[in-house]
């Protein structure tokens, strides 16, 4: 899945792409997966123009001219193709033609992807860029006897981290993704929210600089440890590779466990 490094850099080339291009039609091939009536989100499109897209936590938002704005969510396998008008797409859930011609295809093979209208953007939670050590502080007060990584990746905690930027996280925190958050001292916390801060930026940067005008897949292959084509880390300890959190983690016994 699409995190926020992918995502920002999607939305960057995205924008390079159609903004301010006239929609000519719209057309939302799914059944289901859309907070309005298909017809309904169709119109709020046709004749606009796109003034801006942004990344809202693991998802884009699309903002049009006349206020509207959709949101959409990738999901797992959703990706964006633009190409000629009437060029085949495989698993298109929506499309959306432009007056000169090209057409921006969202499409997702396992058909899960989300996309809603107006959406409240209230619900997001503080995003993995803009939080500091004293909100995450009082999060594991909260929260005192939960497992790391489960927290990392809630989305109702901080908005953008998802699998595996977690463990890229972690392995630089030198914190191991099974510890206890309420059994964290300071140091540790603000040692963790720097790390979430570099490792997405130098994400985001590598993304932008080795795979510039990306708008669909997800890049791992530069990822320190979660990385399935690795054994060992920068460092030489041995990549371990378990289940935490219902997810497949990458980790080494260079992070300390707090418990």
């Amino acid at each position: 899945m699409p995190e926020l490094p992918d995502l920002t850099v999607f939305a960057e080339s995205l924008q390079k792409l159609v903004l301010k291009k006239e929609i000519s039609d719209a057309v939302y091939h799914g059944n289901k997966r859309l907070n309005v009536e298909a017809n309904v989100f169709c119109s709020s499109l046709r004749n606009q123009k796109i003034t801006r897209i942004r990344r809202v936590g693991k998802e884009l938002l699309f903002e049009l001219g006349n206020g509207d704005a959709f949101l959409v969510h990738l999901m797992l396998a959703g990706g964006f193709k633009l190409g000629a008008k009437d060029e085949k797409v495989s698993f298109p859930i929506l499309t959306i033609a432009f007056n000169d011609g090209q057409s921006l295809v969202l499409y997702d093979p396992k058909g899960m992807m989300n996309i809603s209208l107006n959406p409240d953007l209230g619900r997001f939670a503080v995003d993995a860029l803009e939080f500091t050590s004293h909100y995450l502080e009082d999060v594991f007060k909260k929260k005192p006897k939960a497992i790391l990584k489960s927290v990392l990746i809630d989305q109702q905690v901080l908005a953008g981290i998802g699998n595996a930027y977690a463990d890229e996280i972690l392995w630089q925190a030198k914190i191991s993704p099974r510890s206890i958050v309420g059994k964290h001292p300071k140091d540790a916390i603000d040692k963790l929210t720097s790390s979430i801060h570099s490792v997405l930026k130098d994400a985001t940067d590598y993304l932008r600089k080795n795979h510039p005008g990306i708008i669909s897949g997800e890049i791992r292959d530069f990822l320190s440890v979660h990385n399935p084509k690795l054994k060992v880390s920068p460092s030489g300890a041995a990549i371990i590779v378990e289940q935490i959190a219902s997810k497949k983690t990458y980790y080494t016994e260079e992070q300390i466990l707090y418990k």
